[in-house]
């Protein structure tokens, strides 16, 4: 018996029929809604759902404990290794490599695995490593990195954990307001996140913040073991776990990997929010560009106030979160997409543009003399194209949700996350190196052409909601 199957044993004994009523709830909710279209709900009766606010909850704390670490250890090594750039790199691939190496395995084992558990089970995982940051820095900068990579790899077997639990606690026409409300605390976790980690370094200090990144790892864990997860049908097949757990582990995943060749909606799908996440993190490492060639004069400001762009950029993302599941009731999921792609692109094109804006300060505003009528443009197009790509992000992930059979979700969402992890390594190097060789408006231009593009394609293409999956059990169908 796995460590999982004993938390989740622990953790059942108090629940078993609390399981059994939403198992039987949600098999009754999707034979009825089994057709069901996209468009979303508000948010009132996901909140109802105490499984799903307690997931929503804890994603919340787990999410702001991820970014806040990452700010305490930069801290924790400026303060006992000195200011290079070269560890804090190494800090960020200590972090990364996990994500694009481990993800898709960990999604595999995730529909082997109560998922509960797995949740909890990260949760206090993280929480303890967390916890021995005094006594690791001692031993060096590798004692740190060892620390985050570890905190990587719970979080890769977390994330898929986490997003195959949505579909099943969460009926299919209220999908679209669950993912709204993730969304919205991801990126706030973004926006926040970084911006707590240095006011709580000043409050409690180096030596005792960690225990402020505990204690949110801790809550979540609280918060995830209230929630029941309906059994998916890998852990009651007879050779899933008792007769070996990881023999099998290389056919699911090419079945995974099959299964989204065979299925061109859930594979584009995926490619296409990849692509945007592309975009997103490209625009982090390109707006410092920007700001240094159209805002300030000054390279050291345009390098301390480019991050501003982005929060506001987040912020848009919020707003756009929080509005997509409601417009998603009168506008199609597939003309969302199109529109928020098409918006980005715009946004893009037009901030081009703002070379041809004053910008000089404005008297109103004569505290803030960099606060110019260039800048307040920027921070406008920012929002808006942060509202477009929840356009894209919210419909796109609540159709792979959709697409996806039970059995195969951890496997499918293991293989998503890693072309997301990759998504936001590869644009950081292309997108550097491209401004180098052939100037920002060229990178730029050829970004927003992309995502025009992709735009169009959306919105001409048919958008099929249906797709049946072949059975984990059908034997070829993991041999491609």
């Amino acid at each position: 018996m796995t460590p999982f199957l004993i938390v989740d044993n622990a953790l059942s004994h108090s629940d078993e029929a609390a399981s059994t009523a939403l198992t039987s709830e949600s098999q009754a909710k999707d034979s009825l809604t089994e057709g069901v279209s996209l468009s979303g709900s508000t948010y009132r009766p996901v909140l109802r759902n105490r499984h799903f606010l307690a997931l929503w909850l804890g994603q919340m704390a787990s999410q702001l404990g991820d970014r806040i670490v990452f700010v305490v250890f930069i801290a924790a090594i400026t303060a006992n290794f000195g200011a290079n750039d070269g560890y804090n790199s190494l800090l960020y691939i200590a972090f990364t490599i996990p994500a694009i190496t481990l993800t898709a395995i960990a999604g595999v084992l995730v529909d082997r695995w109560p998922r509960r558990a797995v949740l909890v089970s990260t949760n206090v995982l993280r929480a303890a490593a967390v916890a021995f940051l005094p006594w690791v820095i001692q031993g060096g900068l590798g004692g740190i990195l060892a620390i985050a990579a570890l905190i990587s790899i719970a979080t890769q077997f977390f994330v898929p954990a986490e997003a195959a639990t949505i579909p099943a606690i969460v009926p299919k026409q209220h999908l679209m307001a669950a993912n709204g409300l993730f969304t919205t605390t991801m990126m706030a976790s973004v926006v926040f996140g970084f911006a707590l980690g240095d006011p709580l370094v000043g409050l409690f200090g180096l030596e005792s913040v960690h225990w402020a990144i505990v204690g949110l790892f801790v809550l979540a864990s609280l918060l995830v073991a209230g929630v029941t997860v309906p059994p998916h049908p890998k852990l009651t097949e007879a050779t899933s776990l008792e007769q070996g757990l990881w023999a099998p582990l290389w056919n699911d995943l090419k079945e995974g990997v099959c299964a989204l060749k065979d299925h061109p909606p859930l594979l584009n799908s995926m490619i296409h929010l990849a692509i945007l996440f592309s975009a997103v993190v490209a625009l982090c490492i390109l707006f410092i560009s920007f700001a240094r060639t159209y805002l300030y004069e000054d390279p050291v400001m345009a390098v301390r106030r480019f991050a501003y762009i982005v929060s506001v950029s987040g912020i848009g993302m919020s707003l756009g979160a929080l509005g997509v599941p409601r417009l998603s009731k009168v506008i199609h999921p597939q003309h969302l997409v199109s529109g928020g792609f098409l918006l980005v692109s715009a946004c893009l094109g037009l901030l081009l543009l703002v070379s041809q804006i004053n910008n000089e300060p404005i008297t109103m505003l004569q505290h803030w003399p960099w606060l110019t009528s260039r800048v307040l443009t920027t921070y406008g197009l920012a929002l808006v194209m942060g509202m477009g790509a929840s356009a894209v992000a919210i419909p796109l992930q609540t159709r792979i949700q959709h697409l996806m059979d039970d059995t195969m979700r951890g496997k499918m969402m293991g293989i998503q996350f890693t072309l997301l992890s990759t998504s936001s390594t590869v644009p950081v190097l292309l997108a550097g190196y491209g401004v180098a060789w052939l100037g920002l408006v060229p990178v730029w231009l050829g970004l927003a052409l992309l995502l025009a593009a992709i735009g169009l394609e959306t919105a001409v293409k048919p958008w099929t909601e249906t797709i049946s999956l072949p059975s984990p059990s059908s034997g070829d169908s993991a041999l491609c």
